[in-house]
């Protein structure tokens, strides 16, 4: 029987490219170029019976799950384990595929996920229950009655069901085979962080800007260090007495600060404390980490581009497969025009409802099978805009609001609802406002300009009209504030202003103080994984080129399940001058690469054909000369620099 003892040893080292047999490379190996096939599956999450159907459909192992996939590389983008009482099966199944492949000539690369690293590290926030059985042979003779010993003398009035609430059966097993130095502790530290595959990156979470200036060979080498030194001190301070077992992982550093304070240890282990300080801050094991990093997965594309392109620019590949965030609707998808694909579909039916799902790369192109059907390779789809929804994409939000029953949760001001518009059976929610032609064509104007950008920062806007009442119908997210709101909070003030008016027209909406562009009174809010201050960079330009002069606090709203930035607020724009606000124009120089390529490319007959019914001639004219003194001043500073 193939052992988790037995593959460490074989797979500790990396495989040179094109080996017929097992050898130890000088140095790892994180690049394969001219592979035929590869087959890629992302976040199993314990659940070994749909990764094994999944691997049977896409022919890379036989009915005894032994490797059948010749010269394939199967690549596993991480999160094999918590969540799922089936981790220790994946993980001995991959590790034995890896051992067979490379006899066939094919190569099994399992990438590190945020939840592998978690596991070495001793965060076990997302251990199942049943992983924590799987161990309980595993538990050392005697261990479980020590610690449970040293755990009531530290905490007296704990109760035996407290130790086993917290300690599971398993765990302490658990924590030594998958510790640094067990058998699958060892191998997870072995393995890599990314790696390419003839055009394509394959890695966990997404690329940010603290990968920039790294190679793929010394991002690897960089994380594994990473790794190394948080378990490194650790473990010196495990042997001094400041950390102990039970400690919180999030609250590991800080106790044993309080602890060498309290005098609980010689004053000489301060550098250690703080050497673990740093490494438990290291930026490759946070938020912005290649593991964790949701961006790619998130954020506007615009924005997100100028941190997306230059890193697979400086890779030398077309693109990046993710795992780590679930696509929505179960379903594999494509972002920034192919450069991002989102392989996640949600293997583990139990927690997230979706399905397995495999990346197929060959001769053909890229497709994608699922495991819960026939096994028919499908185009991989580029995923909706999803703006004034999370579950349904901009295009059918605008489609419920155009035919949709719109019913009325609440009166905000004269002719300014908050509503539900249902159809089909969905709905979504709204702002009704009562609206001049002038004000409805202005702000549809706004809507088809910022879709010809293809921005999303204007949410689905229609011409509606209710009780014999014109106006204006509006997406929202279900959740959502304005900057207006955020900064009443900041100062304890009131918030919840939910039914703030969409055209901003200075007779249909009270007086508000208009934003100092610019001069940011407050701090945009660093919520969510998307940066709230390259969104804003967006609306800038935006206004500039619509030449909007009503944007204000409350203009700025955000959806507070991502605090994705998007805008309301648009009748005072589309005058019939080419003249920008200094304001406006002071912040131009800061507008990013992928929003003056979209400026450059705006072409002037779609412009033309879209606006021709909402303005004048003379204001489609100025629209165009002002996206070219929006580029002059951008381009400007851009060659200085």
């Amino acid at each position: 029987m193939f052992s988790a003892v037995k593959a460490v040893a074989l797979l500790v080292t990396f495989l040179a490219p094109g080996s017929a047999n097992l050898a130890i490379a000088d140095a790892p190996t994180y690049s394969w170029k001219d592979v035929d096939r590869v087959v890629a599956f992302a976040d199993v999450h314990g659940a070994y019976d749909e990764l094994v159907g999944l691997l049977k459909t896409v022919g890379v192992v036989d009915a005894g799950l032994h490797w059948a996939g010749g010269q394939t590389h199967l690549v596993s983008l991480g999160d094999l384990l918590d969540r799922g009482a089936g981790s220790r099966k994946v993980m001995d199944l991959l590790m034995r595929l890896q051992v067979e492949a490379v006899d066939s000539g094919g190569q099994v690369h399992v990438v590190l996920g945020n939840h592998e690293a978690m596991n070495v590290l001793g965060d076990l926030r997302y251990v199942y229950p049943g992983e924590y059985a799987a161990y309980i042979p595993d538990e050392a003779p005697g261990l479980r009655a020590a610690r449970r010993a040293e755990f009531f003398e530290r905490h007296p009035d704990a109760s035996a069901a407290d130790f086993d609430q917290q300690f599971p059966p398993g765990y302490f097993g658990h924590r030594a085979m998958l510790g640094p130095d067990g058998p699958y502790g060892r191998w997870l530290l072995s393995l890599p962080v990314a790696i390419v595959v003839n055009d394509t990156v394959y890695m966990h979470g997404g690329p940010s800007a603290v990968l920039y200036g790294s190679s793929i060979e010394q991002l690897n080498l960089n994380y594994r260090a990473a790794l190394r030194d948080y378990l490194a001190n650790e473990e010196a301070l495990d042997r001094a007495g400041l950390l102990q077992f039970e400690d919180d992982y999030g609250k590991r550093s800080e106790l044993a600060e309080q602890r060498l304070e309290a005098g609980a240890a010689d004053a000489g282990l301060a550098a250690a404390v703080s050497r673990f300080r740093a490494a438990d801050d290291n930026v490759l094991l946070g938020p912005a980490g290649p593991n964790w990093y949701r961006g790619a997965a998130y954020c506007n594309e615009c924005a997100e581009s100028d941190v997306l392109k230059p890193w697979l620019q400086q890779i030398g590949v077309d693109r990046v497969v993710i795992g780590h965030t679930v696509a929505r609707n179960a379903t594999v998808v494509a972002r920034f025009d192919g450069a991002v694909v989102k392989l996640d579909a949600g293997m583990n039916r139990a927690v997230y409802k979706g399905r397995p799902a495999a990346l197929i790369s060959d001769a053909t192109g890229s497709h994608v099978v699922y495991g819960d059907g026939p096994a028919v390779a499908g185009i991989v789809p580029e995923e909706p805009l999803f703006l004034s929804s999370q579950t349904l994409g901009e295009d059918q939000v605008l489609e419920i609001l155009k035919t949709g029953a719109i019913e009325v949760v609440e009166t905000c001001a004269p002719d300014v609802l908050d509503v539900r518009v249902s159809a089909g059976g969905r709905s979504v929610r709204a702002v009704f406002e009562a609206a001049s032609t002038d004000q409805a064509n202005r702000e549809l104007a706004a809507y088809r300009v910022d879709r010809l950008l293809d921005l999303g920062l204007v949410p689905a806007t229609t011409v509606r009209s209710r009780d014999g009442i014109a106006g204006i119908l509006q997406g929202r997210p279900e959740n959502w504030i304005s900057e207006q709101d955020r900064v009443n909070a900041k100062k304890g003030e009131r918030v919840g202003l939910a039914c703030q008016t969409i055209t901003s027209a200075p007779q249909a909406a009270p007086a508000r103080r208009a934003l100092p562009v610019g001069v940011q009174s407050q701090r945009w809010p660093a919520g969510g994984w998307c940066d709230a201050g390259a969104q804003v960079q967006l609306a800038y330009a935006f206004d500039a080129l619509i030449g909007n002069r009503g944007r204000s606090l409350d203009r700025y709203l955000y959806d507070t399940d991502s605090w994705t930035l998007f805008l309301s607020g648009h009748a005072q724009s589309f005058p019939a001058t080419d003249e920008l606000t200094t304001a406006l124009a002071d912040q131009l120089p800061r507008t990013g690469p992928e929003m003056r390529q979209r400026l450059k490319k705006l072409d002037s007959q779609a412009v033309e054909r879209e606006l021709d019914e909402l303005l004048t001639p003379r204001e489609i004219k100025a629209l165009l000369k002002r996206r070219d003194r929006v580029l002059q001043l951008a381009g400007a500073v851009t060659k200085k620099r």
